[in-house]
C-alpha cells in the first residue's frame, strides 16, 4: 500500500513537471519570430510624409489606419505601415484577418522606415474583411522584445 502511494505521487510530479515545461515553452513563443531570426526588412524605405504630429518620449508611437481598398485577384498590395522617426524601437508588422490567418509579416522596421507594398502569399477574396495590425515591438541595440500594440482596421477587397 504504501509503495502504491509512492508511486502515484511520483507520477503526479511528473506530469506536472511535463506540463509546466509545455506552458513555459508556448509561452516563449510569443513573439512573431525567434531572436536570433530578426533582420531589417529589405523593403523597408524612408517614410515619405513624416508623421509630425506623433511626439516621442517615453512611450512608443502605434501608427494606424482604419480602412485599407484594394483591387481584387491583387498580390502585391499598396499600403501605409511605418515606423515613425521619434520611436527607439524597430516595428516588426504582421497583418491578420479575423476570418483568417496571417497574409503579411514584414522584418523589423527601424524607426523612420516604412513599408509602402504588402506582398501576400495569395490574393484576398472580394468583400469587406475584419482585420488586425500587429505591432511587434524590438530594442535597437540589442533587439529584446518590447509592448507591442494591436490596431483592427477594414480591408476592402473591390472587383
Amino acid at each position: 500500500m504504501k509503495y502504491k502511494k509512492i508511486i502515484i505521487v511520483a507520477v503526479a510530479l511528473v506530469l506536472v513537471a511535463a506540463l509546466s515545461f509545455l506552458l513555459l515553452r508556448s509561452c516563449s513563443d510569443d513573439a512573431p519570430i525567434k531572436q536570433e531570426e530578426l533582420f531589417e526588412d529589405e523593403n523597408a524605405v524612408n517614410i515619405l510624409t513624416p508623421d509630425n504630429n506623433i511626439s516621442g518620449g517615453d512611450y512608443i508611437a502605434i501608427p494606424g489606419f482604419e480602412r485599407l481598398t484594394v483591387s481584387a485577384g491583387a498580390y502585391n498590395i499598396g499600403c501605409n505601415i511605418y515606423n515613425p522617426e521619434k520611436n527607439a524601437c524597430y516595428f516588426v508588422a504582421v497583418v491578420s484577418l479575423d476570418d483568417g490567418g496571417e497574409i503579411f509579416r514584414s522584418g523589423l522596421i527601424a524607426p523612420g522606415k516604412a513599408i509602402y507594398n504588402m506582398n501576400l502569399s495569395e490574393p484576398l477574396p472580394p468583400g469587406a474583411h475584419n482585420a488586425t495590425l500587429t505591432y511587434y515591438c524590438y530594442t535597437l541595440d540589442t533587439k529584446a522584445s518590447l509592448n507591442g500594440a494591436t490596431t483592427h482596421f477594414i480591408l476592402e477587397v473591390k472587383e
